[in-house]
């Protein structure tokens, strides 16, 4: 079977991030398994427009917005038509099937509606929410969906009423190995730094813990970092260490040692970085939003609290770098809860659903 995945981005992608993790978790397995897997999106810094690898055939071209039409360019130009397509949204869809009479299954990771309010400006979330709410469903209304969380599908379900919608949970490349935490107590957050994401919970949460010898160190770029430096020399945090793009290995490597992994964002379509934490051993702090609420067990793998309370998040940082046993006793708990998260299982689900898509 050849799979054609249409995203916005790659994970090489200088702003690849949890959606592109989780499409070449399952893209990997897939060409393990004999299958055939092409991969249109657009271009970054230092991208070729063509590439394999892994097995995978990856064609590249366009930006933030043209990628839209060059994805369409791209597909007609293929020689090599796809038997099946993964449209995947990430607050726009590609329209796939308005060009293509192939299989398309929608694939949402989450429904953007506040992150539109919150990361643009009035006439760019007045039109992606018109795109999203009102001409998404009308293109797609025949299709299956597939979605990565419960909460994600409690949204897609809005969208679609009548549509089947297929969860596939994310999954993770972490071997499952408690590691050494550092000796004096480091937080450590990976992501996007977009405003959703809400990573000025964290520095005031820094602010609010002075008088004590903790490190936050920050992985990630975004357009909000100027705004999350500035923060940071206005409360004068000296304990902050914005890191930037760091590989998977010094991901893993920061995570063993890190006391607590902290997950602020609004939303989540799953927050699949706290399972990686979780893989480590490590406990998650993260807001009670959708995703976040299901990928982290509350009491279990980590807390879950109020989204933007910084004296909540303070309080419970606080309370677990001054008694570390209480993270000693749930670092096995973490451990379990990762471990059910295998590439395996969820691409298994993903080829069967295009299988019975053909058929």
């Amino acid at each position: 079977m050849h799979i054609l995945i249409v995203n916005w981005r790659d994970l090489d992608h200088h702003y690849g991030g949890g959606a592109e993790q989780y499409l070449l978790g399952l893209a990997r397995i897939c060409v393990a398994q004999g299958h055939q897997v092409s991969w249109i999106c657009g271009q970054g810094r230092g991208q070729s427009a063509y590439e394999e690898v892994e097995g995978i055939k990856f064609y590249r071209r366009g930006g933030k917005f043209s990628v839209y039409p060059w994805s369409w360019w791209s597909y007609l130009r293929l020689k090599d038509k796809p038997d099946v397509i993964a449209d995947s949204e990430n607050g726009i869809p590609f329209f796939m099937p308005i060009i293509s009479r192939v299989p398309v299954l929608l694939m949402i990771h989450h429904v953007h509606t506040d992150v539109w309010k919150r990361e643009c400006g009035p006439f760019l979330a007045m039109f992606g929410s018109w795109v999203e709410r009102r001409v998404m469903p009308k293109v797609y209304a025949k299709n299956w969906v597939s979605t990565i969380s419960k909460s994600s599908e409690d949204m897609v379900r809005e969208l679609f009423p009548k549509n089947p919608i297929h969860i596939i949970y994310p999954s993770i490349d972490v071997p499952c190995r408690v590691g050494q935490r550092s000796e004096r107590p480091e937080l450590f957050f990976i992501g996007r730094l977009q405003n959703y994401k809400s990573v000025d919970v964290l520095l005031r949460v820094m602010h609010r813990l002075k008088q004590y010898d903790c490190t936050l160190n920050i992985a990630g770029q975004g357009r909000d970092e100027a705004r999350l430096k500035a923060l940071c020399d206005d409360l004068e945090l000296k304990n902050v260490n914005f890191l930037g793009f760091i590989s998977d290995e010094q991901k893993i490597e920061m995570m063993r040692k890190a006391w607590l992994f902290l997950n602020p964002s609004s939303m989540e379509g799953w927050g699949i970085t706290n399972i990686e934490a979780n893989a480590c051993g490590v406990s998650v702090l993260g807001a009670d939003v959708p995703g976040t609420r299901d990928s982290v067990k509350d009491g279990e793998s980590g807390w879950l609290l109020p989204h933007g309370d910084v004296d909540a998040w303070a309080l419970k940082v606080e309370e677990l770098i001054t008694h570390p046993e209480k993270l000693d006793a749930q670092a096995e708990i973490c451990l379990a809860w990762a471990e059910q998260f295998t590439w395996e299982v969820s691409a298994t689900k993903f080829i069967k659903l295009f299988d019975d898509l053909i058929t």
